[in-house]
């Protein structure tokens, strides 16, 4: 008799276990929810306009254009800066004759792709001082920002979502048209 009585004992202290364990994971998974909210609607990025910009062609003034200039070899960034004159293509990959209208318009003086970051200095600052300064300070460009995958496995339904089958790599390539 003694052992059924202990028995019951230790039955009911592991349901009051499993109750209590239970009651305090449902308050911990509502707490979190309750500080994702929170967080969610404190951090000011989550409403920042320019996040979509991915979805349409953007509007930019020459400032941009510098600046994604000088940043796209540290990026990998692919940038093709259009203007009525020309084509400009900068690239860390670039061809021979993308080489050979950079030589013709006095931007590059070398028969080789620009590699170093001075070297990439000395183009993107040429092509600053002899192309973008020649414009107005109010000039817009049409900034068209697209990612293509290169390597890796996706499929993508009808509805244009994506799904990764074997993540890869993507090449960003941005082309600043001028207005």
């Amino acid at each position: 008799m003694e052992n059924a009585v202990d028995a019951l004992k230790i039955a009911f202290a592991v349901f009051a276990f499993i109750s209590v364990l239970a009651i305090s994971l449902i308050y911990i998974t509502q707490a979190k929810s309750t500080g994702d909210y929170v967080l969610y609607y404190n951090d000011k990025t989550n409403f920042y306009n320019n996040l979509s910009s991915k979805d349409k062609n953007r509007n930019v003034s020459i400032t941009d254009v510098i600046s994604t200039l000088y940043r796209y070899k540290d990026e990998g960034l692919n940038v093709i800066v259009k203007l009525g004159d020309g084509t400009y293509k900068f690239d860390t990959d670039l061809t021979e004759d993308d080489i050979k209208d950079l030589k013709s318009e006095g931007i590059w003086d070398k028969n080789t792709a620009p590699s170093t970051t001075a070297d990439i200095e000395t183009v993107v600052g040429n092509f600053i001082s002899k192309k973008l300064n020649k414009l107005s300070e109010n000039a817009q460009f049409l900034e068209d920002f697209v990612e293509v995958p290169y390597s890796g496995r996706y499929l993508i339904g009808e509805d244009g979502t994506e799904v990764i089958l074997s993540a890869g790599d993507k090449k960003t390539y941005i082309t600043y048209t001028l207005k």
